[in-house]
């Protein structure tokens, strides 16, 4: 069985979602690469730390707030500073999961989750498909294997653009086998 927070999955089993013909098959799904949320891993440990760090910082400083904040008010300005912590973290985990790319049989489908009460689902059927372009830039994206693929269709939504993607080459070929497919033909085949 496939992981829950994988960002590329194949043919993931019982997969559907909102829109789905019948006869449709989800045949990718894919998110963000998980290293992508490294730069937000390292600023949530700092959060963490911060209230530990603050003490140091201030005794450094010559200041004790000792006379001005009793025990019970320094415990709940923590508990408020790890609460928002919290919450920040949630809401960065729920737009990496929520943010997902698919290639069905019939179609691509992009769901962009901008917020708690705002996301934006885009769709292309592959007939519409005129041009993919992967890219791979930078270290991290060549050595962890990710990058964007951006796709021009004949649809109201002339663009997609699939972001920081895994093994985007991968990605990019699937689809256009899928767009021949579409087509009736042949990999190839040049007509």
């Amino acid at each position: 069985m496939p992981h829950p927070i994988s960002s590329f999955l194949v043919a993931p089993p019982g997969m559907t979602f909102e829109g789905q013909e019948a006869g449709e098959k989800v045949l990718l799904l894919l998110r963000a690469h998980l290293i992508t949320l490294a730069p937000t891993l390292l600023l949530i440990a700092f959060l963490l730390f911060l209230p530990f760090l603050v003490p140091f910082v201030l005794s450094l400083l010559e200041v004790d707030l000792s006379g001005f904040l009793t025990a019970a008010q320094t415990f709940l300005i923590v508990l408020f500073w790890y609460l928002l912590v919290f919450a920040y973290t949630f809401y960065r985990f729920i737009f990496w999961y929520f943010n997902i790319y698919l290639l069905t049989n019939e179609r691509i489908v992009d769901f962009d989750f901008r917020g708690l009460l705002h996301k934006e689902t885009s769709y292309a059927k592959l007939s519409q498909i005129q041009d993919i372009t992967p890219k791979t830039i930078g270290f991290f994206g060549t050595f962890f294997h990710y990058g964007d693929i951006f796709i021009q269709t004949a649809a109201a939504r002339t663009e997609f653009e699939f972001h920081h993607v895994p093994k985007p080459n991968e990605v990019a070929t699937r689809i256009l086998e899928e767009e021949r497919k579409e087509q009736g033909e042949a990999p190839g085949v040049v007509s």
